[in-house]
């Protein structure tokens, strides 16, 4: 996390986040926390991840915010979950990195994205999703397209989501898509 924040290239601001789940909690970079602090300081809120996957289920409008989700016995320092977290609890994959990657935005930008993108990541389980407003709709949008094979998203106009089951293999996979 702390290596991705400190790349400008792939996360401006504080824009972007990372997600780990573990033992039924989903950790997320928490609202108003930058990528780059995540080893000097707490930046991660615990969500309970079955509660919040249930909710998604039931179109819960809760789900907006996840701070219903949010495991306070694991939260001492009252973090509130990034409003992206709907999206990395949709990905199956234990690990989920959200970037605003400046060379994948230039691609998603584009009305032709999806055909342009198409050969250059011909090798990778991925989807491109259409822009939607972050949080709720973004995932609802996600939902419509996901696979359980796949683990790139291009988002339109947004960003680059990468999922793994090890912090080492989202790290390998974020590093690949960006090259191509």
């Amino acid at each position: 996390s702390a290596r991705v924040g400190a790349a400008p290239l792939l996360v401006q601001a504080a824009g972007g986040n990372t997600s780990l789940k573990a033992d039924g909690v989903m950790w997320i970079k928490a609202s108003g926390t930058w990528l780059k602090d995540a080893e000097a300081r707490d930046i991660f809120v615990p969500v309970d991840h079955a509660a919040l996957m249930a909710a998604l289920a039931a179109d819960d409008p809760r789900c907006e915010a996840c701070t219903d989700f949010v495991r306070t016995d694991l939260n001492a320092t009252g973090l509130r979950p990034s409003i992206e977290t709907t999206v990395h609890a949709l990905m199956p994959q234990r690990v989920a990195v959200h970037v605003h990657c400046v060379n994948t935005i230039a691609w998603a930008i584009r009305s032709d994205a999806e055909a342009q993108l198409a050969d250059r990541l011909k090798a990778f389980k991925w989807v491109f999703v259409p822009y939607a407003r972050p949080g709720l709709p973004l995932s609802q949008a996600i939902y419509a397209r996901l696979r359980p094979e796949i683990d790139v998203l291009v988002l339109g106009n947004h960003g680059l989501v990468v999922a793994a089951d090890t912090v080492a293999a989202a790290e390998a996979l974020l590093n690949k898509v960006v090259r191509k």
